[in-house]
């Protein structure tokens, strides 16, 4: 029987990519077995591990463990044509560790920006080149293949968007260096099939040839498998991809997962295109690891071929809500504001929308009252969270629209209060040094979207969940434009504000907006009082500084104000007299903290 050649090649980098951007460890036994798996779906390039500092990268401090067991020894010695086990390395000591191992395949990479280069390998893009393209030198002496990573082909985190002229500089250096393909890394996710298009006419009319290129791409703003035919149609044939959507960059802040395996073949195959792998072992696999590392499974094709191959025995849920029983929060009604009912739970307050009937919208009075309430909440030493929720179908539809009550279109004094009323909500909820939470119980419409987008943490109710219907009143989203825009990042914004669709719960959490989905109120609540017990480990200063550095890397990224502000906080946490202090000894003592207890009562000398 012969094997068709593969039309296009599928370079999986799951159990490298994939998994080190994963806090908790993943067990070597199931590194292991995930490669085994995808080789039996017939994967033939899988990208193992990286032989890197364990303290740049703790999940893959186990390379030498992985490469010397003896399942991924005998795939190392295969010599069929076509397999490819290639590793990451990022020095000659790496190198050295992998050559040991009997690696036949290695990998380096580079930056395309300076911020990036100097964040991920410490060093700038011209000693980025020179490292690597050393590296691959006495790999190739040493009769191993090498194979060229080229990251942050369209914009850095740091810097902004990425001159073709950059990338372009990167290519041809990795080829000069005798690299035999260059992996272009949309690191971000933040780039769409226009700028795939426009970047790789770049390369090829300035001499780089298609068949040294690869694509890789990740799904932030879930433009990744799109990006990838618009490639394929440009006349690319190599892309890299993650079994079930895993991975991220851990210097790469708000960066998501890669394209999945799956659909990528779901869609080749869809099309005619072959790719050699199995897909329903591949699926499989994507399943596995997913509950493995008890996460969703960010494929969209394997989770719903998934569910259409196999029986359900219970109905899925997305919700993250521990398993073990959690006891119900006992909340005090403490004040019942027009609208609002304000609650209490130790140093939690929560604030409820109370106008069911209205669909929860905001009052110029509601928008006083919020506002007063979350500014005393910020400056209360005794308050450590807020929460936000709503009764009724409704979370928040927005401003008051209501006829004879609304301030729109009624002239330039009444425009200018509201405009003050609603930034003055925003600003005081966006920058509150406490946790924010908005447990979203329906939908929310226009303002009541910025409103939850403001908050720190989201949970929600499946089902319809945000609209930004602005536009159909001949309106914009004008005050939570800034929340909205930072979240969901600039395409998605864009086009969720001109279409005016509907956005589900579900698709929220495949973009990594919400941190939970529940399959009613009943649920919600269950998951909102187990992420506040778990928020107890939390201490309310190590909280306020992270919000802090997020703050920084937002606004400053890359600039002096942050470097100034990293200082700031670093300084602040290091004080003998501050919570570090408190939670070091405790944790000498190996004992765990309650912080909410310790907020509660008067704080022990030090």
């Amino acid at each position: 029987m012969t094997i068709e050649t593969p039309q296009v090649r599928i370079v999986e980098v799951g159990p490298r990519d994939g998994l080190q951007n994963i806090r908790a460890k993943v067990p070597t036994p199931t590194k292991l077995e995930l490669i085994q798996r995808l080789r039996d779906a017939g994967l033939r390039t899988i990208e193992l591990t990286s032989v890197v500092s364990p303290r740049a990268i703790p999940q893959l401090a186990d390379c030498r463990e992985v490469l010397g067991h003896s399942s991924v020894k005998t795939l190392l010695q295969n010599n069929q044509a076509g397999l490819r086990f290639p590793v990451l390395v990022p020095n000659i000591k790496g190198l050295d560790i992998a050559l040991q191992h009997g690696v036949k395949e290695v990998a380096v990479f580079i930056s395309a920006t300076e911020g990036f280069s100097k964040a991920n390998i410490n060093c700038s893009v011209e000693q980025g080149i020179a490292r690597a393209t050393e590296v691959a030198g006495l790999a190739r002496k040493a009769g191993v293949a090498v194979r060229g990573y080229v990251s942050c082909i369209f914009a850095d985190p740091y810097d902004g968007p990425t001159p073709e002229a950059a990338v372009w500089r990167c290519v041809k250096s990795l080829l000069d260096a005798g690299c035999y393909e260059i992996s272009l890394g949309d690191t971000l996710g933040v780039g769409s099939p226009s700028n795939v298009n426009i970047l790789l006419k770049y390369l090829t009319s300035h001499g780089i040839p298609l068949s040294k290129l690869a694509g890789h791409f990740h799904d932030t703003y879930g433009q990744a498998v799109a990006n990838v035919w618009e490639a394929y149609t440009c006349g690319l044939r190599v892309f890299d991809s993650s079994v079930g959507g895993l991975g991220g960059c851990p210097f790469a802040p708000g960066a998501k997962g890669n394209v999945a395996t799956e659909d990528l073949v779901y869609m080749f195959h869809n099309a005619g295109i072959n790719t050699g792998v199995d897909l329903p072992k591949l699926v499989e696999t994507g399943e596995w690891i997913s509950q493995q590392l008890s996460q969703s499974n960010s494929s969209r094709a394997g989770k719903a071929l998934s569910i259409k191959t196999k029986p359900q025995t219970s109905a899925p849920t997305t919700s993250k809500a521990n398993s073990k029983q959690i006891t119900p929060l006992k909340w005090t009604l403490i004040s019942s504001p027009e609208g609002l009912l304000i609650h209490r739970n130790g140093p939690t307050l929560k604030i409820t929308l109370n106008r069911p009937k209205n669909g929860n919208a905001l009052t110029s009075s509601m928008l006083a009252t919020l506002t007063s309430t979350i500014q005393t909440a910020n400056t209360d030493p005794l308050t450590t969270r807020i929460v936000f929720t709503a009764v009724g179908r409704f979370f928040c539809t927005g401003m008051d629209l209501g006829k004879g009550s609304s301030p729109v279109a009624q002239g330039s004094s009444a425009s200018d209060a509201q405009f003050t009323r609603l930034t003055a909500l925003y600003e005081a909820l966006d920058t509150s040094p406490k946790v924010t939470i908005a447990a979203m119980n329906g939908p929310a419409f226009g303002g009541g979207v910025g409103f939850a987008f403001a908050c720190d943490i989201r949970l929600c109710v499946s089902g319809p969940a945000c609209t930004l219907s602005e536009v159909k009143l001949g309106l914009a989203a004008a005050t939570i434009s800034k929340y909205v825009v930072r979240e969901w990042g600039v395409p998605f914004a864009r086009e969720a504000m001109l279409t005016a669709r509907s956005v589900s719960a579900e698709e929220l959490l495949t973009r990594g907006l919400v941190s939970g989905v529940s399959g009613s109120i009943g649920e919600l609540e269950k998951e909102l009082d187990a992420l506040l017990a778990r928020m107890k480990l939390c201490s309310p200063g190590g909280s306020r500084m992270s919000k802090e550095l997020v703050r920084l890397a937002w606004a400053h990224g890359g600039k002096e104000e942050q470097a100034k502000g990293i200082k700031e906080v670093f300084d602040e946490m290091m004080k003998a007299d501050g919570e570090g202090a408190v939670g070091l000894r405790e944790f000498q003592m190996k004992r765990k903290m309650d912080w909410d207890k310790f907020v509660l009562e008067a704080k022990p000398k030090l």
